[in-house]
């Protein structure tokens, strides 16, 4: 190999310096992972309500859709 075509380096360091980004925010997860205590409860909580808010909101969205398609 006389000459190396660097160009085809940037996708393999992209790959490595993504994995190690992935690996330093699992790190820091779970180092502070334990801190959450009620607050993780709290979003799931949360999380909830909104899951449920947009599932009223996709029926209407639906009920609009199907009076739109019988009136047109």
């Amino acid at each position: 190999m006389d000459t190396f075509n660097w160009v085809y380096s940037i996708p393999l360091i992209a790959i490595i310096g993504g994995i190690t980004v992935a690996m330093y925010a699992i790190y820091l997860k779970n180092k502070h992972g334990g801190e959450e205590g009620t607050a993780g409860l709290e979003n799931a909580a949360l999380n909830r309500q909104v899951l449920d808010r947009l599932d009223s909101i996709d029926a209407r969205l639906a009920a609009v859709e199907k009076s739109l398609r019988e009136h047109a």
